[in-house]
């Protein structure tokens, strides 16, 4: 691997140990680090951002390209820093306020206009440490800002938050033509000692990283593979994603089997994805080797790798809901080495979904999407970040620490779960009606979340509500609540259970069910 600076590839000084120790008397000679080794625990949370772009509008996806200023969907200054400060605030549940340690982000815009990008991040922070992201997007706004990079906007507003701390690793962008919009980063409390980005076909790098904790060494592979899960004929794609990763494992366990190795992000493949598509090869478990047998991979003629998924229940494992059912395209994987007494060790039964109710999920446990309604937009993200706690130790190497309840990985489901609305829940749900009230500028933060108004049913075909004595479009995808509304159209009220939705640049509500 190249070394790193704290900010980008640069020349790596061989004397390693004296590296790490200049760079943590760097750090607490400015006060910015925010790693206690004391506690000896920290951290790491895999993340998929949901397109977190920058505002120079040279962009690959036409939505952010910012060429209808007129536009209510236009992105811009203020979707952005709805973007960052909800991105914030969901890691700020992490550590008490003070963030993850360690993050591997997945779809920062790629830097697509080298003359305007950011080379120091750390002086970057310097720079701007007199004001706020809020600020910057707001009244202080300078033309010259539209070309900072998403990662950089990112940092500062974790900064302004309280994340502070953190040294930023990124993978270089494609060109423009190869329709690759996004890039993997890594964020760290902790210095990042070695870095390489490894190409993938029709996917972002894999960037491989080394990070240094207390005299540890913590391989990092951060990926995001090839996109549609749901998709067969994408698989062999994902399978040379997987190839790619699995040959780097092995280099690594080749030269050291019991490694420290953290394999997370983004893989667009579902924790059991061979017994969904028992037909075809899987990039994930079987080129990979991606399992649930915790105790299996201490044997080091057998498999080397485990998916933390299994820590769930099956009815907990999703990270993501698709045409409303349970996916886990969001993962954290393990090598034996976490399983040791020696170095970094995983913290049995640590890993967990950040599901925050109201903030990046709604009342039913879905993810919050983001959206470009009015003039600041809303919600977080299509995925849930995906968490798990680590401890340094200082016992001894190969020997295994016990496990209280270890997972056989015999619970693999064969179907995905279904997640939305089911006849008799009890949910607590805001009344809508002040919907009617809100102008479609500041309709943002209200899209997505479920809601209970009493409904007329004015028309079926294409349905129409009287909600509070204003009409409102409407549409249920569930063929069995259709059916219910048009058997009460032209009666009394009904209470239903509705998210707010835009269709074709007008608001509706989905029916998700009658209560």
């Amino acid at each position: 691997m190249a070394a790193v600076s704290s900010y980008r590839v640069g020349r790596f000084w061989r004397d390693r140990s004296s590296f790490v120790v200049l760079l943590w008397a760097l750090f607490a000679a400015i006060g910015c680090s925010e790693v206690d080794v004391d506690d000896r625990e920290f951290t790491i949370v895999a993340y998929n951002v949901e397109n977190l772009f920058d505002l120079d509008g040279v962009a690959i996806f036409d939505d952010y390209r910012q060429d209808e200023p007129q536009d209510i969907f236009t992105y811009g200054r203020l979707k952005l820093l709805t973007k960052l400060q909800n991105t914030a605030s969901v890691l700020k549940h992490v550590n008490k306020g003070t963030g993850p340690e360690i993050i591997l982000f997945q779809e920062l815009e790629a830097d697509f206009t080298p003359e305007t990008s950011v080379e120091d991040f750390d002086q970057f922070l310097k720079d701007y440490s007199a004001t706020t992201v809020a600020e910057m997007l707001g009244a202080g706004w300078r033309s010259e800002y539209a070309g900072l990079p998403s990662a950089a906007w990112l940092l500062k507003s974790l900064s302004d938050a309280g994340l502070k701390g953190y040294s930023i690793v990124l993978a270089p962008a494609k060109p423009l033509v190869s329709g690759i919009a996004h890039t993997n980063a890594v964020f760290s409390k902790f210095p990042m000692v070695e870095m390489e980005a490894h190409p993938v076909p029709q996917a972002r790098d894999i960037l491989e990283v080394e990070i240094d904790i207390d005299g540890h060494p913590l391989f990092i592979y951060a990926n995001h593979w090839k996109s549609g899960a749901s998709d067969p004929e994408r698989e062999p794609i994902r399978v040379q994603n997987a190839a790619v990763l699995r040959g780097l494992i092995d280099a690594r366990l080749a030269n050291d089997s019991f490694a420290d190795i953290v394999i997370g992000g983004d893989l667009n493949s579902h924790y059991n994805h061979s017994k969904l598509y028992p037909q075809i090869e899987t990039g994930i478990n079987d080129v990979l080797g991606s399992q649930g047998d915790e105790l299996a991979i201490r044997d080091s003629k057998t498999v080397d790798l485990y998916n933390l998924w299994y820590e769930l229940p099956p009815k907990d494992r999703y990270s993501d809901v698709w045409r409303g059912r349970r996916g886990t395209l969001m993962h954290l994987l393990l090598a034996r080495g976490l399983y040791d007494q020696s170095g970094i060790r995983y913290i049995d039964g640590s890993f967990d979904k950040l599901v925050l109710p109201g903030l990046n999920a709604d009342a039913l446990g879905r993810p919050l999407a983001w959206n470009f309604v009015g003039a600041t937009g809303g919600g977080v993200s299509d995925h849930f970040p995906v968490a798990a706690r680590f401890s340094i130790g200082e016992g001894a190497r190969g020997a295994f620490i016990p496990l209280k309840n270890p997972s056989n990985g015999r619970d693999a489901l064969d179907f995905e779960m279904p997640l939305g609305f089911v006849s008799g829940m009890q949910l607590d749900l805001m009344d809508g009606a002040f919907l009617s009230n809100i102008d479609d500028s500041a309709l943002g933060p209200y899209v997505d979340k479920l809601y209970a108004v009493d409904a007329r049913v004015l028309k079926t075909r294409s349905i129409r509500l009287e909600v509070a004595g204003l009409e409102w479009d409407a549409y249920a995808p569930n063929k069995s609540v259709y059916e219910r509304l048009r058997r009460f159209k032209g009666g009394k009220s009904h209470r239903l259970a509705v998210k707010l939705g835009m269709w074709k640049g007008q608001r509706q509500f989905v029916v998700e069910g009658i209560l």
